[in-house]
């Protein structure tokens, strides 16, 4: 499968940002510390949210574009290929070698973990399953009723405006509002709207693309109000609020195709890093722990070395080899078993694929 490298260097921002969150040193970060912010690493699962959207909900949006339907089953099971094989693993793994029992997992077994508890870092993957099929089911009523996709457009905003809202409110009466979907789910939702019109509207899609200097003042002012570290109830949610507009204003920034386009070696190994995102978002957290022990026993001038880098670049080796042995050939049987319906999520927008066929 044809890859793009600009949404591979936006998954490795991401999986950046958090293995340095994660980390007990966190160095990437270090300069931002200095100047007296806190640690806003955790918004790479943010910017994972609205990538995520526009990825996957694309798929559904492009097939819709390009199919007048979607194939609600085969989009779910192939879904489940690529999620399920690591993370069940993952799960049976932490049951086998006694770090969690299966009562604090059942969450987990059942994909609710980010309501009723389990292992912290996956409930984000609980927020993205709950979405999909959210979408899934929203999509097969639309079709049933023939809404058009305009019509389906305009849904969505009230839908992402009704969950900031939603979460403000919880918010300002103490409710915890970071992990759960009716809370979180509005970063997938943008991601979804803008795959919306990269497919329906490219023309619309690229001329929000050209003004840089938007996208970038947008980064900047999240980062500042991060700084602001403000504690009210209503500033946590302002908080999410200015994570997923990072998110979206680094895929605005950052998605941009090139063919053929020969990129700095920096970039290329950030999008490398990106290829293995979700094996090492799902195994990092699993080698913090031995790596600080491991220091215990080395010299004090190379244990803070140690601590300081060991973690993430261990996380990135776990979850690269977890990736090719698990995930990979998960994904080749996938694609023999169950064909993509269409060729990728985004690519050739799909009104333009459509007219050229």
């Amino acid at each position: 499968m044809k890859r793009e490298i600009e949404l591979d260097f936006v998954r490795g921002i991401a999986i950046l940002m958090v293995l340095d969150f994660h980390s007990p040193k966190g160095i990437l970060f270090y300069p931002f510390r200095l100047l007296g912010f806190q640690h806003f690493g955790w918004a790479g699962v943010d910017i994972f949210f609205v990538l995520s959207g526009f990825l996957v909900g694309g798929l559904l949006i492009k097939e819709w574009k390009l199919k007048g339907r979607i194939n609600s089953k085969v989009f779910l099971i192939r879904r489940g290929f690529k999620i399920w094989p690591q993370y069940y693993l993952f799960i049976v793994l932490m049951l086998l070698t006694g770090h969690r029992s299966l009562q604090q997992l059942w969450g987990n077994l059942l994909n609710v973990q980010n309501y009723v508890g389990g292992v912290a870092h996956t409930w984000s993957l609980a927020v993205e399953e709950h979405a999909y099929i959210i979408l899934v089911l929203l999509l097969a009523v639309a079709a049933i009723l023939k809404v058009r996709m305009k019509m389906f457009f305009f849904f969505l905003i009230g839908m992402t405006l009704s969950v900031i809202v939603l979460r403000a409110i919880l918010a300002a009466h103490g409710h915890n509002v970071f992990s759960e979907t009716h809370t979180r789910i509005d970063g997938i939702l943008e991601g979804v709207l803008l795959a919306t019109l990269y497919h329906y509207a490219p023309e619309t899609f690229r001329r929000l693309q050209r003004p840089r200097w938007l996208w970038l003042s947008i980064i900047v002012a999240a980062i500042i109000y991060f700084r602001l570290n403000l504690h009210s109830p209503i500033a946590t949610s302002l908080t999410f609020d200015c994570a997923n507009a990072m998110g979206i204003a680094v895929l605005m920034l950052f998605y941009r195709r090139r063919e053929g386009k020969k990129r700095p070696a920096l970039y290329r190994f950030v999008a490398w890093i990106g290829l293995y995102s979700y094996g090492i978002y799902l195994w990092h957290v699993s080698v913090v722990e031995p790596a600080v022990k491991v220091s215990t026993h080395l010299p004090h001038w190379f244990a803070a070395v140690w601590i300081a880098v060991a973690p993430s670049i261990l996380g990135v080796i776990v979850g690269i080899f977890f990736t090719k042995i698990v995930e990979f050939p998960a994904l080749a049987l996938r694609d023999k078993l169950f064909p993509r319906p269409i060729d990728s999520a985004v690519g050739v927008p799909a009104e333009i694929e459509a007219v050229s066929k």
